[in-house]
Parts: structure tokens; sequence; C-alpha cells
């Protein structure tokens, strides 16, 4: 067992932060200011952060029931309401809170991958289809062009079992690269995962399953690829495929030492963004916030990746905690860890 972090946030002690909540409800009930409210958003966060649902709950419900408080803290609270209700099993009201989330669009909702759980992000799509009546990916431009990217086959040979959980990892980590593309939307793994479940898609990584998910997701691209790693060695190849007429508008084949891989998945990364017309930033082979240059913690990491799928939440958490001890700055695996500790006993975990 891995020495576990703290993201408790700020301590608070029973009868203090009781009293506080108190307070604070019947302040806002009876004049309500700016101040008040957005005091009251933080005391809830901070009961979310210490596991006290019930009384985050009540302030979360107050804020966001309050007509005269600004959208933007509204919409706040309501993520943070359904959160709550995820975390108490309560899927129906997390599945209503999200439903009054959308209604306060625009600006578009849009929720960060690394930072949400598995439950709530495939509630959040569930809910977001029902509401347009298409699985289509929102964007805040219809302009943009949206790219999928396909879990990479591990065509190994050696140490085959070994590699096995980097099929997801190297797709989160193409992903992550190419998201800080121009003009360019790139579908989070966790929404793929999700329509490959909702329609029964099984031969992901054949092209025409590959299509089918890029039709249903409304993607202009979707990226096919794999990866061979030879003792010291990797080699990925990609295909990049037009999703409207199954053009192959890419072939691409990068080769390198195997510890060098993020040096592999940025030239890769490159070659996608230039076949597409989207501009990744100059720098060649800078990592992104976060992200490690480690092997064995991307390797690690990806394990949390494959265990998240399987629901098995308490074994994804020690992953993600052995990859940041790995990689003490490996900061996507530190969000990770955060963002599920509180199903760590959720079933199958």
């Amino acid at each position: 067992m891995y020495a576990r972090q703290n993201f408790s946030g700020f301590p608070f002690r029973s009868g203090g932060v009781l009293v506080v909540l108190l307070a604070l409800l019947i302040a806002l009930s009876l004049t309500a200011s700016p101040q008040d409210r957005a005091a009251m958003l933080q005391a809830g966060i901070e009961a979310y952060k210490s596991a006290r649902y019930d009384a985050a709950v009540e302030m979360f419900e107050k804020i966001a029931r309050d007509t005269g408080a600004e959208k933007s803290l509204r919409r706040e609270a309501l993520e943070y309401l359904g959160r709550c209700y995820i975390a108490k099993r309560a899927t129906d009201k997390a599945r209503e809170a999200l439903r009054e989330l959308l209604e306060l669009e625009p600006p578009l909702v849009e929720l960060d991958p690394d930072r949400e759980s598995p439950p709530f992000l495939r509630l959040y799509y569930e809910v977001r289809k029902e509401k347009s009546g298409s699985p289509q990916v929102e964007r805040p431009d219809p302009g943009i062009k949206t790219l999928a990217v396909i879990d990479f086959k591990n065509r190994s040979v050696d140490q085959k079992e070994r590699f096995d959980p980097m099929e997801k990892g190297f797709a989160d980590l193409l992903i992550h690269r190419l998201n800080g593309a121009t003009d360019l939307k790139v579908v989070e793994r966790e929404r793929l995962q999700w329509i490959l479940d909702e329609f029964n898609i099984q031969q992901k990584y054949s092209m025409e399953g590959a299509v089918r998910a890029g039709k249903l997701l409304g993607a202009h691209v979707v990226l096919l690829g794999s990866f061979i790693i030879v003792q010291d060695q990797m080699r990925l190849l990609a295909r990049l495929v037009k999703v409207e007429t199954g053009e192959i508008l890419l072939t691409a084949d990068v080769d390198g030492k195997a510890e060098k891989f993020f040096d592999l998945a940025d030239k890769l990364s490159r070659q996608v963004a230039r076949a597409i017309q989207a501009k990744l930033p100059e720098k060649s082979g800078e990592m992104g916030l976060g992200e490690t240059n480690s092997l064995e913690a991307m390797i690690t990491y990806s394990e949390g990746l494959a265990l998240l799928e399987k629901g098995q939440y308490g074994e994804a958490y020690e992953k993600f905690l052995h990859a940041l001890e790995l990689d003490p700055g490996y900061e996507r695996a530190r969000a990770k860890a955060e963002s599920i500790k509180y199903l760590t006993n959720y079933a199958g975990g």
C-alpha cells in the first residue's frame, strides 16, 4: 500500500463547522449579499472536501435556488451539488443537479475529465444527450474541427502484458498534447469510452468501429494507432481518418528509445495537427503542465486508467498515488487521484 496523499483541503472540526454553516445559512436567508454567497460557496466546498456531504448539500442547494445569485456562482454550486450526490450514491438527485446546470447555459458547460470522477462524467454525458437529443460533442464554435483519438493497440511481443495498459495511456497523452492546438476540439477518452459502451461498439480498433464512434460523436476525424516496444525501442504507428468519407488523411510512423516516449508522442501529435491544419505551440518536446517523462510512472498511471474503466476505484487510486511517488511532479496523476478519492469505497473499488 502506498502512502496516501492529503487532498482534504482545510481542516474542520465537527462542532465548529456546524456553527459556521448554521450562521452562514441564517445570514443568507435574511440578507444575501454577494460576499455572503461567496463565503457560503467556499464553506460548502471545504465541507465537500472534508466529506461532510450533508452540510455541503444544504449550502449548495441554498445557492443554487437563490435566483438573485450570480449565474456563475449558481453554476459552480450545481456542479458541486452533483458531485456531492454522486458521493452519497444519490444518482437521481445528481442527474437533476446536472439538468439544472445545463439550463444555465450559455456559456457552455465543459467538465474537466482529469478532475471529475467517472460516474459523474457518465451522468453528465447522459444528461447532455437527453437535453440535445444527440450524443454529439458540443462545440463553443460550430466551425471548429473535432478529433477523436482511439486507444492505441499494443502490438508488442516482449513483455506485452506489462505494456497493455499503455493502450489507454498513449491515447490519453496524445489527447492532452493535441488539446493545445488552435481551432481543434479533442474528444476526451471518457466520452469516447461512454459512446463505445452506450452503443455497444466492440471493434474500436477497426476502421469501421472507429468511424462509427466518430460519427456518433460528431467528430470530423478519428485517429487510430498502435505501438510496438522491443527491448528499449518503441515505434508508434497511426492513421488519421476522415469520418464523413473514410478517407485516410495521414499515415504516420515514428520510432526511438522507449524512455523518450513523450518526445515520440509529441512528434506524432505535430504530424496529426499539420494534417488537419491545426497548430500546436512551437516549442517541440516541451512537456505540458503536469505530464511525466518517466516511463514507469506513465505505465503505472495507465494501469490506473484501466482500473477506472472497470470501476475498481480503490485500486485505481493506489495506482495514481504510486505514479505520483515515481514522479512527484506528475500533476495529472495527482488530479486523477483527487477526483476519485471519495469513490474508493464505491461498488467495485
